[in-house]
């Protein structure tokens, strides 16, 4: 038995999220940290907490409208995950995490009480509202590698009090080691743990946590709630249904590496698990009253084929698919079904550019949706035959700002007309990355950071692009109108004050489905490049 136990570090060192809102729930997550002496003293394999939660709607947690308590133990990393039920919605919360009691699982009829309990920081979160709703606001974000440069655009987006939530599309962690070369060298003291590639469970389990003890990751954790979808760096670069290009025979099996990474997702991130029990189906849908639907697809991992290269002509193949049968046919059910109850906005956030993107008459990236052609065609189709208005869809994953009409053909002017923007059937708009450069040199993306206008002549339905900077989007949705707002954030080799560049605005009108109008920065040229590249690479490291 355990007594007079305190805990001489904090055991809540890797903060509090909220996650998945829903009208009349949220998912609330912390991670406890077991201290040298307890470890010392228990066998942290049988060893158990028990975590009372507390969601209330007030800060002095006077009127605490949910509440229960959750037993953790090594089997899920001492991780805590509920689902806060019976909340109002549209009705912002805060919530915390209590200790008090921990024993071997042997003994939990005899729970030992702490001196003092333990309370958490307090968090921050959001349900989403049922019925009619004017304005929605939201955040969207990818693309975060530990060691290429600080999470400032994190901060950022945690500065922004009236956000209803945050996306983030993927690439949320990186698997590489310390000894890769896709690292910033001139971030010496930011290393990841563990010091290798992850592969195994356990690997899994420590970058997660060594992400979160960044201060600005919990920082936005803790003021918002995230609606989170994993990318390929979450399993290992270039992830397809049945591989990856990063997983070789020499670290396992890929259905055991794919599992682990799973599972370590689900335990260190703030996402429901599946009612359907299979993790692998990771989409999920969220309504925001009769303003806007979301849908939070896989790209990645449930239904993707293997990538071939723009020559093969299994490229081409009509059955090709990216989201898999049963994912493109639930995608589908719901855009009908939001149609029907009069939702205004239909979001598809997921992880690879949709839009077509060509360099002298050939696609360059056929990872992306351009890799899957016949796919894409499926639900440009559908969403053109049945009517589907206002489909904007949410993309990350190349690190860099992108927006663009999305149509079958755009190089068909027949098909598509670039002055009117008849023929366009739904809008993209690109987050650019937290800090994974769109060049993995450090300074040279800032060099070419104009490079993508070249793009523009021969893509008639690409109205913006941004190579240079890391940054997030935010947005504000109305029944009339749909604001993104790119916003950059230069400073990442330095946790200085930041420098923050409103680089773009778009603007998109209900029913008309295409871009309006974009507003560019007024920061230009080689001025631009030069700023950018003195900003990143040379300021005094912390």
């Amino acid at each position: 038995m355990l007594s007079g136990c305190t805990f001489s570090e904090n055991p809540f060192g890797h903060g509090v999220a909220s996650g998945d809102p829903l009208s009349d729930s949220v998912i609330l997550w912390t991670r406890i940290t077991i201290p040298k002496e307890v470890k010392e003293r228990l066998d942290i394999n049988i060893l158990t907490v028990k975590v009372i939660w507390q969601i209330a709607t007030d800060s002095s947690f006077s009127n605490i409208v949910s509440s229960g308590h959750f037993l953790t133990s090594q089997a899920r990393d001492f991780t805590v995950k509920v689902d806060a039920k019976g909340l109002h919605e549209n009705t912002r919360y805060v919530y915390r995490f209590i200790i008090d009691e921990l024993d071997e699982l042997d003994e939990l009829d005899e729970l030992d009480e702490l001196d003092e309990p333990i309370i958490s920081p307090t968090g921050k979160t959001k349900t989403l509202p049922e019925y009619d709703v004017s304005t929605i606001k939201l955040a969207m974000a990818s693309c975060s590698h530990f060691s290429y440069g600080y999470f400032n655009v994190y901060a950022r987006i945690a500065e922004i009090a009236d956000l209803d939530a945050v996306l983030h599309l993927g690439d949320y962690l990186y698997e590489y080691g310390n000894k890769d070369i896709y690292r910033n060298p001139f971030l010496w003291n930011r290393k990841v743990t563990p010091n290798h590639e992850m592969v195994t469970l356990s690997d899994y389990r420590q970058r997660h946590a060594c992400y979160k003890t960044d201060t600005d990751l919990p920082k936005l954790h803790q003021t918002h709630p995230m609606i989170c979808i994993w990318d390929d760096h979450e399993f290992t670069n270039d992830t397809w249904r049945e591989g990856a290009k990063n997983h070789n025979d020499g670290e396992g099996t890929w259905q055991g590496r794919s599992r682990a990474a799973i599972q370590a997702y689900y335990e260190w991130m703030p996402i429901r698990e599946p009612q359907h029990t299979n993790r692998e189906k990771a989409y999920r849908r969220f309504r925001f009253g009769n303003l806007a639907e979301l849908n939070m697809l896989d790209t990645r991992f449930i239904g993707r084929d293997q990538q071939v290269d723009v020559k093969d002509p299994a490229r081409l193949d009509e059955q090709r698919t990216l989201l898999g049968y049963e994912q493109e046919q639930w995608l589908q059910d719901n855009l009908l079904d939001a149609k029907r109850n009069g939702v205004t906005w239909q979001l598809i956030g997921q992880q690879v550019q949709m839009m077509q993107i060509q360099m002298l008459g050939k696609p360059i990236n056929t990872d992306s949706w351009d890799g899957y052609p016949a796919a894409r065609n499926r639900l440009l189709d559908f969403i053109e035959h049945n009517h589907i208005n206002n489909a904007v869809i949410l993309t990350g994953d190349v690190h860099s700002s992108w927006a663009a009409n999305i149509c079958k053909d755009p190089y068909d002017w027949r098909k598509y007309n670039r002055f009117t923007h008849d023929g366009a059937v739904a809008v993209e708009i690109v987050t650019s990355s937290v800090t994974s450069p769109s060049i993995p040199v450090p300074g040279l993306q800032q060099l070419v950071g104009d490079v993508g206008k070249i793009l523009m002549p021969e893509n008639p339905h690409i109205r913006y692009i941004d190579l240079a900077n890391r940054g997030f989007v935010t947005w504000k949705s109305t029944q009339n109108d749909y604001k993104p707002i790119g916003i950059t954030c230069l400073l990442l080799a330095s946790k200085m004050t930041k420098y923050i560049l409103e680089s773009a605005l778009l603007y998109i009108q209900a029913n008309p489905n295409y871009a309006k109008t974009i507003r560019k920065s007024p920061i230009n040229g080689l001025f631009k490049i030069y700023f950018n590249f003195l900003l990143e690479n040379y300021l005094p490291r912390p």
